[in-house]
């Protein structure tokens, strides 16, 4: 039979410190990295096609996108960005305008912008920021001035717990 442990003294220690959380621009986003080494190589296409799969990629992991085995990337952008992912939609339409002609076109039609800036954008949407957020650790900052007294082991029981 099971019995219950409840806290002596009837104190409940503090509820736990909240996870820390990281500022946009802590965040480390590896495809950006990524773009931005294979355009110090001179590869602009390389990029932009390495970039932009990363894109959907982690649209789809952000928003649970399934799609067909058949899927083409105007379909995409047409049936599976919506409006409710905020700014996403027009980012990547404009992204798509820079992938289509290093995809199918040849150099002389590539659309030369600042892709590093455009990515950048993409990334600060929580949605895709979040991906990778959780993967930054934050180490708790040490002030040295706590004041709280050091709690009594009597203290540390956090109410009724199972013990088997």
């Amino acid at each position: 039979m099971a019995r219950l442990k409840v806290p002596l003294l009837g104190r409940r220690p503090p509820p736990p410190p909240e996870p820390p959380t990281v500022a946009p621009s802590e965040v480390e986003i590896p495809v950006l990295a990524e773009v931005a080494t294979t355009l110090s190589k001179g590869d602009f296409a390389g990029a932009v096609s390495h970039a932009y799969h990363r894109v959907i990629l982690d649209l789809q992991r952000a928003y649970g996108l399934s799609l067909p085995a058949q899927w083409t990337h105007r379909e995409f952008l047409r049936k599976y960005l919506r409006r409710d992912m905020g700014p996403l939609p027009a980012l990547v339409g404009r992204f798509y305008g820079l992938y289509e002609p290093v995809r199918y076109g040849t150099e002389a039609d590539w659309v030369r912008s600042d892709l590093q800036e455009l990515l950048a954008q993409i990334y600060t949407e929580p949605p895709l920021r979040g991906l990778y957020t959780a993967r930054v650790p934050v180490p708790p900052t040490d002030t040295g001035d706590s004041t709280e007294s050091p709690s009594r082991p009597d203290d540390v029981a956090s109410g009724p717990t199972r013990v088997e």
